[in-house]
């Protein structure tokens, strides 16, 4: 799922800035804890380790790598490749009993910011190069870091996605020989989804840092009237750690 993405990104690249030839490294562990949209699932936790590695125009931070075209102070241009944590098993819950196995899926597209006096704005499209999903999503988003003091820092965020009918469809859908009394066949249209959080760094030296979040992931009508899902949302929750070389 999305909540399994490593949560390194954010403080590395608010309180340290890459030499432009230099490579950075970052190793480190993180927990996220999240109700999961399907049906009979419930909370699922997970502890999973992180990497982060920078030099010039690139970078690969977690679940994701991306390499600058065009970037000044305010605004930013780039390439995106990311791997898709969604999907499921059919043994995770008695709803998925005898359907196909969900998987992840690796992505690419662009990405662009822009640094106001308002906040980060943010824009991105990737889609499925993995013939996984075959769909694609377009997002939007903004962040406003604030400083409290050399130590602390906070950041709230709101992200608003459109997914493909495609995309929707592969994760929530239930095809034909997947149905049953209790699961009807269904076929998932495209929707909107939102993403709101509030992420608190606490710099530990120069070497280590400490993330915590809280978060809701909203679902659109489209996934929500799906017969394997229960939720209009997911609350999580997580924390990580990363020590940088």
């Amino acid at each position: 799922m999305k909540s399994q993405i490593a949560i390194v990104t954010g403080i590395l690249l608010s309180f340290n800035a890459a030499a432009d030839e230099e490579w950075i490294f970052g190793v480190g562990a993180g927990v996220t804890s999240y109700e999961s949209a399907y049906k009979g699932v419930g909370t699922e936790t997970t502890v999973f380790p992180s990497l982060y590695a920078q030099k010039g125009n690139f970078l690969l931070a977690g679940n994701k790598v991306q390499y600058t075209l065009y970037g000044n102070s305010k605004f930013q241009v780039n390439l995106l490749g990311q791997y898709r944590f969604e999907g499921y098993e059919a043994g995770d819950s008695y709803m998925l009993n005898d359907m196909e196995e969900r998987d992840g899926a690796l992505e690419a597209g662009v990405s662009a910011s822009f640094d106001t006096h308002y906040g980060i704005l943010s824009a991105s499209f990737v889609t499925d190069i993995s013939d996984t999903h075959e769909g694609h999503e377009l997002s939007v988003g903004w962040a406003k870091p604030y400083q409290l003091n050399a130590k602390w820092m906070v950041k709230p965020s709101l992200e608003l996605n459109w997914r493909s009918d495609d995309l929707n469809n592969y994760y929530y859908g239930v095809k034909s020989n997947e149905a049953t009394v209790q699961r009807a066949v269904y076929k998932a249209d495209s929707s909107m989804s939102y993403r709101a959080g509030v992420d608190a760094f606490y710099v530990v030296d120069k070497q280590q840092t400490i993330q915590m979040g809280i978060g809701v992931n909203g679902w659109g009508s489209e996934i929500e009237d799906s017969p394997i899902v229960d939720r209009s949302n997911s609350p999580e929750v997580k924390a990580a750690y990363t020590f940088r070389f």
